[in-house]
């Protein structure tokens, strides 16, 4: 029986843990490298998973030290468990887990790639410039040694192929994460029209620009609802509590939304003005899934969720107008939210099922893995 492992940053299990599930359903012993409060929730949701406690991905720290040691546990977790297979998700378990498997050797290194993140958001500045070409030089040296890497949308496997990081055989495109049609199904409109966003409270997720919207909406149209979730950030770029009480007239923030499904059948229309380096956001194929209209932007990674004017409207990135038009063009013509929420839930059917999704990638793993 081969062994498998999963190494993700911290959360990132809620994404994975059915690709997880189907894998060991495979005849694979698989194993996953967790939090000890992670462990505790997933043990008996995964029974035929072995779960190994490994912190190291929970720092925010970006020190030499601290990486050494990130490189050491790694090291140590991957001679314990001897793995025939690895698979990592998310920037540092790439770049250190890639590395690390290299140096011993190990046969079978897939990653998955999330979106590219901050260092890769188009904006200038030295430090930014600086940080995206440390990042691009160990993408390099650590995906030299992966049998194959699957990205969540073709801009991103493109410019890594330009730049040398990857070559185009040993990598390909998944659609996102997938999403479980299922669990997130259409359900009635709300009585209220209500706009949702829900992102990482940071500024490159649009959250400034979707606020402003709503203020500017709310004085002519005071029924209509705009609602945000997500939790407040450590990013350099986060949103503060202090800035958000700003908007407590306008916007009900709701915190962290443990129960999207619930909370997307309370709304009308979900909203992500998002300029950061995304994959393809979850959120979006929830959306979808749920029968809701999006507003999203040109963005790489969430214009491939969005056909302009059949399921939702795709927008310019960093445009307050931009934004606030297409949720006004909803405001008057509410009729549109049927007719959208369909083709949203269609185009989840069509091309974004977490099963087909996941069966794409177990063909391709099985089919390069040696």
């Amino acid at each position: 029986m081969k062994k498998v492992l999963f190494l993700f940053n911290p959360g990132a299990i809620n994404l994975r843990h059915v690709l997880i599930q189907e894998f060991s359903k495979k005849g694979l012993s698989v194993a996953v490298g967790l939090s000890e409060e992670e462990i505790a929730i997933w043990q008996n949701r995964l029974p035929n998973v072995s779960f190994v406690q490994f912190d190291a991905f929970s720092g925010t720290s970006v020190g030499l030290l601290n990486n050494f040691k990130i490189l050491l546990h790694i090291r140590s977790l991957l001679k314990q468990k001897k793995p025939d297979m690895v698979f990592f998700g998310n920037v540092k378990p790439n770049v250190y887990g890639g590395l690390v498997s290299r140096w011993l050797k190990i046969k079978n290194i897939y990653g998955l790639v999330s979106g590219l993140g901050y260092a890769f958001i188009e904006q200038p500045g030295v430090k930014r410039t600086f940080i995206k070409h440390i990042c691009m030089r160990l993408y390099k040296l650590s995906f030299k040694g992966f049998t194959h890497v699957f990205f969540q949308n073709q801009d991103d496997r493109v410019f890594f192929i330009q730049h040398g990081l990857v070559d185009d055989v040993r990598s390909s495109v998944v659609n996102g994460t997938g999403v479980d049609l299922q669990a997130f199904a259409p359900q009635p409109f709300p009585a209220t029209l209500t706009f949702f966003m829900a992102a990482r409270l940071i500024e490159e997720k649009g959250v400034f620009h979707y606020v402003e919207a709503a203020r500017q909406l709310k004085t002519k149209y005071p029924h209509v609802r705009f609602v945000l979730a997500g939790n407040i950030d450590t990013n350099p770029s986060a949103i503060t509590e202090e800035q958000l009480k700003h908007y407590a007239n306008i916007i009900e923030y709701i915190g962290y939304c443990s129960q999207m499904a619930e909370q997307m059948s309370q709304s009308s229309v979900f909203v992500y003005p998002s300029y950061y380096r995304e994959g393809v956001p979850r959120a979006l194929l929830e959306a979808l899934a749920c029968g809701r209209p999006v507003i999203t932007t040109d963005n790489v990674g969430c214009k491939e969720t969005v056909t302009d004017g059949e399921n939702g409207f795709k927008i310019q990135a960093r445009s307050t107008e931009a934004l606030l038009n297409a949720m006004e063009k909803i405001i008057r013509q509410p009729e549109l939210l049927h007719s959208m929420g369909l083709a949203g839930r269609k185009l989840a059917e069509k091309k974004f099922d977490i099963h087909a999704v996941n069966a794409a990638i177990f063909q391709t793993v099985q089919n390069t893995c040696s």
